[in-house]
């Protein structure tokens, strides 16, 4: 007996059914007759991979909309640093990534990559609601709620490892914020726990041209080449944002096979510019997508932040070859999990069942649909997301959370949204 049983899903020109068990897609083909637990029918509807989002700062969410019209700088040091030194707790990581967690599942989200602070209460969130997240503790040279020293961050950080290292729901990585927050010193050592553990570094790298003229101006080099130098750069170094990389750095990122995470959204609100992502992917880099904390975005909608990247490449580089439709489709989905080595992102045997359903006709805003594909990319918002399964189990269904209780959830967040506004006064 198959777990979920999907019947007539449309897969690459077929309508074929899809038998899930045990967490893994077991089966593709015509007329499964086996029984199943939950039978879902995909008939006029879009049955693809479940995204990845590859950024974020899941508890910022208690801070969407806060600090419009700013630098990022300004907006960090001027409104969000210290609203986070007054109320980042345990209970607001944990309300705010619960808040995330239930916008990503709505969307279609089954695995997000986290940095920020008191991660033990991420982790929580993400085993409580049935997704997967890589996370780690920011790491800095300044003092926050969380320590006081580099000693003392990364002290945190090698418990985090040694806590969740065999975790089947968490993968932990370490997270030095970036070059201009963490000494040489700092990034040697995180990059020695790293190898330790055999862990991932996720950082945030060249987000605007005021770093990467602060980072040459201190260190003689840019910020790509300088952490090259020091010898952190592998297939296991996720770096966010790389707005502004030259040549040089584009085929240091090739040569060293790391993942570059593309936030259009959240570059275009702070003013940070537009990456050129579609010359990192022809030189050969490897490119995934994140939408950043919703601080600065202001939504965790991968399906919107799919559709700006693809639209801005065209742009940017006046080529509407640009950026096509399937290479767009993998930077949101199968590029995301094959960083993490995760056999997942593609419907196909043996992978993970982490798949989505999508409704579209029922929205007026869809219809005529002549290209699936094209209406994902362009014009499909997660209004039109039916089913959210992640390895095997269903998170969401017709509106319906089966995993958190969202008015429960609601009405956490709008204690916070008082606590908070009252402060902004």
């Amino acid at each position: 007996m198959f777990d979920i049983l999907i019947k007539n899903a449309h897969l690459d020109g077929a309508v074929l059914d899809i038998g899930i068990k045990d967490g893994i897609i077991k089966s593709i083909k015509q007329n499964i007759e086996e029984p199943a637990k939950e039978t879902i029918n995909a008939k006029d509807k879009i049955v693809m991979s479940a995204f990845c989002n590859m950024h974020t700062h899941a508890a910022m969410s208690l801070l969407k909309g806060i600090g419009q019209d700013l630098t990022l700088m300004d907006w960090l040091q001027k409104v969000i640093w210290p609203l986070e030194s007054k109320f980042v707790s345990k209970e607001f990581v944990k309300d705010g990534t619960l808040l995330a967690a239930a916008k990503m599942i709505r969307g279609g989200t089954t695995f997000f990559l986290d940095m920020y602070f008191f991660e033990e209460e991420v982790a929580s969130v993400v085993e409580e609601v049935g997704i997967r997240a890589g996370i780690g503790f920011g790491i800095l040279d300044f003092p926050t709620k969380v320590a006081s020293t580099p000693k003392e961050y990364l002290e945190r950080a090698r418990y985090f490892l040694e806590t969740f290292r065999s975790h089947k729901s968490v993968i932990p990585v370490l997270c030095p914020h970036s070059v201009y927050t963490c000494s040489k010193d700092t990034l040697q050592k995180s990059l020695e726990l790293a190898k330790e553990f055999d862990a991932y570094i996720h950082m945030h790298i060249s987000e605007t041209r005021k770093e990467v003229e602060g980072i040459l101006e201190k260190y003689s080099k840019r910020p790509l080449e300088y952490l090259d130098e020091i010898g952190i750069l592998s297939d296991k170094f996720i770096g966010a944002h790389a707005v502004h990389l030259n040549e040089d750095e584009v085929s240091i990122a090739s040569q060293r096979k790391i993942t570059v995470v593309h936030c259009p959204d959240s570059n275009l609100k702070l003013g940070s510019g537009i990456a050129p992502i579609w010359e990192y992917v022809k030189k050969g880099v490897k490119v995934a997508l994140g939408t950043d904390g919703e601080a600065s975005n202001d939504n965790l909608s991968m399906l919107e932040e799919m559709s700006i990247m693809a639209k801005l490449q065209k742009g940017y580089f006046e080529d509407s070859t640009a950026m096509p439709v399937n290479t767009a489709i993998d930077i949101a989905t199968k590029n995301g999990f094959e960083a993490f080595n995760i056999k997942a992102g593609i419907i196909k045997e043996g992978y993970d069942a982490d798949v989505l359903i999508i409704n579209p006709s029922e929205d007026i805003s869809n219809i005529p649909i002549y290209n699936e594909k094209a209406l994902l990319l362009y014009s499909l918002n997660e209004s039109s997301v039916e089913t959210t399964i992640a390895r095997g189990k269903v998170l969401y269904h017709k509106g319906e959370f089966r995993t958190i209780d969202i008015e429960k959830l609601k009405f956490n967040v709008n204690r916070w949204k008082e606590k908070i506004q009252s402060a902004l006064v």
